[in-house]
């Protein structure tokens, strides 16, 4: 049975309930569905009882609901770019039923800046039975445009207007007959809080009465009546300004792992910029820097990408520009590589051998740029290793690439203790530079022959670097070479001195003299280089000769047996000797016939080998009745070193 229905004439009839029989009881059932048994008599029939109710006509007011929309300076914005609806509807509490309404468009006001909601009014003639009917907008939604990133009731973080310049409304419900009867009220920023329904879609809260017996909701604080049994309206009390927050493209700056770094001059770390309309397109406001410094870091450019997940491939224009997408996927993210600063060193005499107390011309220390990073910081000192025969420079010559020429002097207290020199640099040495820092004034002593080490340490911010070089001392007797490639490193002089003429086949020691071989007490030698293990060696020597005159080509050049080594470390101060065997006896005819010395593959393992004759076994043997007096004779012995299968 109905709750209540309206009959042909027009009038309301309210459910009170039935009763079986022909006899009204005190007490009616009050089930909607009668059911009851048969008793088959004449007391079976249904008597259903409605109440004639007495009606009452109840106005829910017209109500228009003020809206303003706040920039981040605080200026209202054009309504036009929002759209707000609401979608109406009402919910009978005695029916139970819910009917919807067209929906209801903001309309702009140019003039004030705002948007209104205009709710119209709505009459309900109904019973006076203490039921409810509820009316208003079942929900209030906002379109924002796309360039904005978020609605609030509360001025956001990047707000920077007045903060009260702009009140919030609270949600208040008054009586309707008596409109100073405030039956509750709701505070504006928990009232008007939005709920975010897509990217740029939001709705305003909604609840319900709590004495609607349908619990439909309502967006109460923009307009919610109730007629009947509670009379009330709920509107806000001022107009409802929410600000808004624009999207913004924000530059980050990261390694390859994705942490921050130190942006180049000119940028800065977040740097978010506004985007402030449906068109916008993000350009960064200058070039990024394919390389840059941040103090002692150096920083190569690898690309960039845009929003928050790094991609296998990273864009490699070095201006980035793009139309954002109007999400939180925006940001634009360059992408560098922190270059580790390497260097190589290396260190150079300015001859491999010299005088005994003799002043090196420099040492020419070398350093150069291997790395993308620019080298900024230099000193250098000598290494444990640095010879004591060799003496402090008084001075570091500076050269390089882009640089004043200097002159950096040097304490002997700053070298022998370690302490260096630290190189100051006009700028940075760039990558694939170079730098010639050369030690002048360095004083070589040692014993003849003597091989000493120079070698010196680079530090800065690419690390440490060591580098030595050589330098021997000049033997007393023979002059000592650096052959490149196979040849020979020193050959031996043979000086007979002063021969008397004889009638007789004679044989002639060396001369004797402090300055030639000691007196006797060193011997000549021969000493080569050789990279193959297949060598042998020859000597030839040519017919002696004076300015007018010349000996046979019988004249003979005895050199006896040679002792053999060899050498370990060669040119080295750990050089050492290793003996390895005698030659043959060697006898040379002046007739420049190739006499064999080493056999091939007689003397192996090494690639320095030295032959020492003996200095009392050496004789030059010259026939009867040779020679001129007063006549200085020559004669070359040539050497040949043979290599190869």
């Amino acid at each position: 049975m109905p709750e209540r229905y309206t009959g042909s004439d027009g009038k309301t009839y309210l459910f009170k309930g039935w009763y079986k029989g022909n006899a009204k009881p005190s007490t009616l059932e009050t089930t909607k569905t009668p059911s009851y048994a048969v008793t088959y008599d004449d007391n079976d029939d249904l008597h259903v009882v409605y109440e004639e109710a007495v009606m009452k006509t109840y106005t829910l007011p017209a109500r228009e609901a003020l809206f303003g929309y706040v920039d981040e300076q605080g200026n209202l914005i054009n309504p036009a770019k929002f759209k707000l609806s609401a979608t109406m509807g009402e919910s009978d509490g005695a029916t139970g039923e819910m009917t919807t309404f067209p929906t209801i468009d903001g309309i702009d006001m140019p003039a004030s800046q705002l948007k209104k909601l205009a709710i119209p009014q709505k009459v309900y003639t109904r019973p006076d039975d203490g039921t409810i009917v509820t009316y208003g907008p079942q929900e209030v939604s906002v379109e924002i445009p796309k360039y904005y990133q978020t609605i609030s009731i509360s001025p956001t973080t990047a707000y920077t207007g007045d903060k009260t310049k702009y009140p919030v409304p609270n949600e208040v419900r008054r009586g309707i007959e008596n409109p100073d009867n405030i039956v509750s009220s709701l505070v504006g920023t928990t009232a008007y809080n939005l709920t975010q329904k897509s990217a740029t879609r939001y709705t305003a809260r909604r609840s319900y009465w709590t004495w609607g017996p349908t619990k439909t909701l309502y967006s109460m604080s923009i307009y919610s009546g109730t007629a009947g049994g509670n009379y009330n309206l709920s509107t806000p009390d001022g107009t409802i300004y929410y600000y808004l927050e624009n999207r913004r493209v924000t530059e980050h700056f990261v390694d390859e792992s994705g942490a921050k770094i130190t942006p180049p001059t000119g940028f800065t770390q977040g740097n978010q910029l506004v985007v402030d309309s449906e068109n916008y397109v993000y350009t960064v406001a200058k070039a990024l820097p394919k390389i840059y410094q941040a103090g002692e870091k150096t920083y190569i450019f690898q690309g960039w990408f845009k929003g928050k997940t790094k991609p296998a491939t990273l864009k490699t224009t070095t201006t980035p520009s793009f139309t954002p997408t109007f999400n939180d996927e925006d940001d634009m993210t360059a992408v560098y590589q922190e270059a580790i600063p390497t260097a190589e060193l290396t260190l150079t005499g300015a001859v491999d051998i010299i005088e005994n107390g003799a002043t090196m011309d420099y040492w020419e220390a070398l350093l150069k740029n291997t790395g993308e990073a620019p080298l900024t910081t230099i000193k250098i000192k000598p290494t444990a290793t640095w010879a004591a025969g060799i003496g402090a420079p008084n001075t570091i010559f500076v050269q390089g690439t882009g640089q004043n020429t200097k002159a950096f002097p040097v304490t002997k207290e700053q070298w022998t203790t370690g302490a260096g020199v630290s190189i100051t640099l006009d700028q940075p040495l760039p990558a694939g530079g170079q730098l010639k820092m050369n030690l002048l004034g360095t004083a070589v002593t040692g014993n003849p022959g003597q091989v000493l080490t120079a070698d010196v340490e680079v530090t800065g911010n690419f690390g440490s670097l060591t580098a030595k070089d050589t330098v021997r001392i000049k033997d007393l007797d023979q002059e000592i070479t650096s052959p490149d490639g196979d040849g020979f490193i020193s050959t031996p002089t043979f000086d007979f001195g002063k021969l008397a003429i004889s009638g007789s086949k004679q044989q002639y020691g060396l001369k004797k003299a402090a300055d030639y071989y000691g007196n006797g007490t060193r011997n000549p030698y021969l000493r080569l280089n050789t990279s193959q293990a297949n060598w042998s060696l020859t000597a030839q020597l040519s017919q002696p000769k004076s300015a007018t005159d010349s000996l046979p080509t019988t004249t003979r050049l005895l050199l006896g047996t040679a002792a053999a080594a060899s050498f370990t470390d060669y040119n080295q101060p750990t050089e050492t000797r290793t003996p390895l065997g005698k030659t043959s006896t060697v006898t040379l005819t002046a007739d420049n016939t190739a006499t064999a010395v080493v056999a091939n593959q007689q003397f192996t393992g090494s690639d320095v080998y030295q032959l020492d004759f003996t200095f009392a076994n050496i004789k030059l043997e010259v026939p009867a009745n040779q020679g001129m007096a007063g006549q200085q004779y020559q004669a070359a012995v040539t050497w040949n070193l043979v290599t190869g299968p």
